[in-house]
């Protein structure tokens, strides 16, 4: 999980609103409703403790732990946050054990326990699970709920649906994302996902037993394959707002951005905030080629328009340098509905386009050879269509 470092740059010159509304009735007979803020961040509620204690936690597919700040907090964040307050809970057991979880732009600690947790509003959820109770933590100034939910392929390790599903109290522990933009309810599904999403989906299998890792075959900028050298895996992660790329592949889309009237500042990418649709095509066209399906990006899905400077607004792509795989966050999660099937190790995406035999043999040919493939593959079928 990447927790938006990008924010330290942006503090001092944007101006974002926080939704200062609570929380609604979040539980309806398909889906939990989520909160956005500034398309960068997703987080609902969940009830913690006997009695119910509220607090909010982002809804991370890339980190395997639950941790809430404690009423050991002493942060002015904690200050001006919900704390869970161990002491008023009767169900709550310190395991007396420190720790401490690293992200890659932040940390926290704190002491494990044990407490119920549930969703907002849905006792078929309430598990009793292990939790970090944080006292301290760096690099989540700019995150806006109390603490995150971790919902990654750790197989070792049981989510709140995991243990919901083995107590026989959910149908299932699939889960599945439909993130939106601010204009439109974002929605998390689980138990039983809608037929309307489980009837559409393309499935991909998991290349890990931790992360929700997939095979990435290519990527292309406005039709132009691009090799991305040793990265050949993406993690799928909701708790990362941008796209992570390959240095090569960013260069190049920065390149055609640069030729479409965007400029650089201070090493991030900006432009025009609006953008007629009829200039839409004009800007880079990103296509990423998985097993069996082709996930495809346009300015209006890498553009950020609640981080803007002065008419320019942030184009959310960033080299990856950390963990040597690609992660495609929140941009690209947007674009898609997404199912998680943890038992089978495999993601739906619905609203794909499949990939064909005939591109993924082209892809190949092109990842070995380069771009004189292209004029191989075209011939071969060619011979192979005059003997039909």
């Amino acid at each position: 999980m990447h927790i938006l470092y990008f924010f330290t740059f942006f503090q001092s010159i944007l101006s974002v609103q926080i939704p200062l509304s609570k929380f609604k009735v979040l539980k309806s007979m398909d889906a939990f409703k989520l909160s956005n803020y500034g398309n960068v961040q997703y987080y609902g509620p969940i009830q913690m403790g006997t009695p119910n204690q509220q607090l909010s936690v982002i809804f991370d597919t890339g980190s395997p732990y639950l941790w809430v700040p404690s009423d050991k907090c002493t942060l002015l964040k904690c200050h001006l946050s919900k704390r869970f307050y161990t002491q008023k809970s009767t169900t709550y057991k310190n395991y007396s054990q420190s720790d401490e979880i690293e992200y890659a732009s932040g940390s926290c600690k704190g002491f494990w326990g044990s407490d119920y947790v549930q969703l907002l509003g849905d006792s078929n959820t309430r598990v009793l699970t292990n939790i970090l109770f944080t006292y301290y933590d760096s690099g989540f100034d700019a995150v806006q709920s109390d603490g995150l939910l971790g919902l990654s392929n750790e197989k070792e390790i049981d989510n709140i649906f995991d243990l919901a599903y083995k107590e026989g109290n959910i149908k299932s522990n699939l889960f599945a994302m439909e993130l939106k933009s601010k204009e439109e309810q974002s929605l998390f599904y689980y138990d039983e996902i809608p037929n309307e999403i489980m009837n559409n989906v393309e499935w991909v299998r998991v290349l890990r037993n931790d992360y929700w890792t997939v095979k990435v075959l290519s990527i292309s900028v406005n039709g132009q394959f691009i090799k991305a050298g040793k990265y050949k895996e993406a993690l799928i992660d909701s708790g990362t707002s941008l796209l992570y790329l390959p240095e090569k592949v960013v260069l190049s889309i920065f390149e055609e951005l640069i030729l479409s009237n965007c400029r650089l500042l201070d090493g991030n990418m900006f432009c025009p905030c609006s953008i007629p649709k009829s200039e839409v095509d004009n800007y880079p066209k990103i296509a990423m080629f998985l097993e069996g399906i082709i996930l495809e990006l346009d300015i209006t899905d890498y553009m950020i328009l609640d981080f803007s400077f002065q008419g320019m607004c942030y184009i959310g792509i960033e080299v990856e340098s950390q963990m040597n795989l690609m992660i495609f966050g929140d941009i690209v999660m947007r674009k898609y509905v997404i199912v998680f099937d943890k038992q089978n190790n495999k993601i739906g995406f619905k609203g794909v386009e499949k990939l064909t035999n005939i591109k993924t043999t082209a892809i190949f040919w092109i990842e070995i050879f380069g771009f004189g493939a292209i004029i191989i593959s075209c011939l071969l079928l060619q011979m192979k269509l005059m003997k039909l």
